[in-house]
């Protein structure tokens, strides 16, 4: 990697917080740009550098050093559901914020700048497993947020600058945020689980997704950053399993050691898709990454540190 610094947008997130904790341990200079919105600011490991400020703020960028490198970019409202709430918000959020970070990154030379997008983008699908060539039709304001600022990425590439987009499917794992009840799935029931509550699971038991463990979803990302292959690309970062809900729920019970537990299923949410599943054959070929974490293995991690 550069020997310049750093800069993780969303680094008190969930998985930014993952990402700059694996940067630290070869890099000595990372910043974090995070408003705390839903992130914490004990989430940023000491060793890096906290700026609080939202990236939709042009007033923010002052405060940024002038020899970063390479950007990670995964500020963002993170959830369809929410993004019902305050549209406009999530529209500041994903386009305003996304656009003047690029400016920013184009006015200081930033050399490389990946993207943190979602399965979101693909809406209902036509074919299983979805590559990237499938078409796009976003549900939900968080999805149509983030697939033009997938075009804004694309076109600063255009422009010079070296862009990869990572369309993440279901990242779980340690340390996702248990108090926002409308993002994450895995996290979601599991905050049911440990209150021991009855599971409300909001839509059909035969809905799937692809689950992503948050190790897998932090190599990805560090993967692409150096591979001049990844320059100009967009890649689903997925495991190419398919798992109900069912099953997870099946799996999340047992790993807690519950002989059986209580769910109530109701009405979906917004913009909800009913499934999804990635192919990840295009990173695999290009970068030589691939998911390793299985769903068992992963929940068990999971709900052991939740629970420590």
């Amino acid at each position: 990697m550069s020997e310049g610094s750093i800069l993780v947008t969303g680094g008190a997130g969930f998985i930014g917080s993952h990402l700059v904790s694996r940067l630290l341990e070869d890099h000595s200079e990372v910043i974090v740009l995070d408003d705390l919105s839903t992130g914490s600011a004990e989430n940023v490991p000491a060793d890096a550098t906290l700026i609080k400020g939202s990236i939709a703020d042009e007033s923010v960028y002052d405060s940024l050093p002038s020899d970063v490198d390479i950007v990670f970019h995964l500020a963002a409202q993170s959830s369809g559901e929410a993004s019902f709430d305050d549209p406009v918000g999530d529209f500041r959020s994903h386009m305003v914020g996304t656009f003047h970070l690029l400016q920013w990154c184009n006015n200081h030379s930033v050399d490389r700048f990946v993207y943190s997008s979602s399965m979101s983008v693909y809406g209902d699908t036509e074919y299983l497993p979805v590559n990237e060539t499938h078409p796009t039709d976003p549900k939900t304001y968080y999805a149509a947020g983030k697939l033009a600022a997938e075009a804004y990425v694309s076109l600063f590439d255009n422009l010079g600058m070296n862009t990869t987009i990572l369309r993440l499917f279901s990242v779980y794992g340690p340390g996702q945020n248990l108090n926002n009840m409308k993002q994450g799935m895995v996290s979601i029931y599991l905050t049911f689980l440990l209150e021991e509550d009855e599971i409300l699971v909001k839509g059909s038991l035969d809905r799937f997704r692809d689950l992503v463990f948050i190790d897998d979803v932090v190599d990805a990302l560090t993967a692409v950053v150096d591979e001049t292959a990844a320059y100009g690309q967009v890649y689903n970062v997925a495991t190419g399993n398919k798992t109900e809900v069912r099953e997870l729920l099946d799996t999340m019970i047992e790993c807690s050691e519950y002989d059986d537990f209580p769910i109530e299923v109701t009405t979906g949410t917004p913009g909800d898709q009913h499934g999804i599943f990635g192919d990840a054959s295009k990173i695999q070929k290009d970068v030589g990454w691939s998911a390793s974490t299985n769903l068992e293995d992963g929940l068990t991690e999971m709900i052991r540190a939740e629970r420590n």
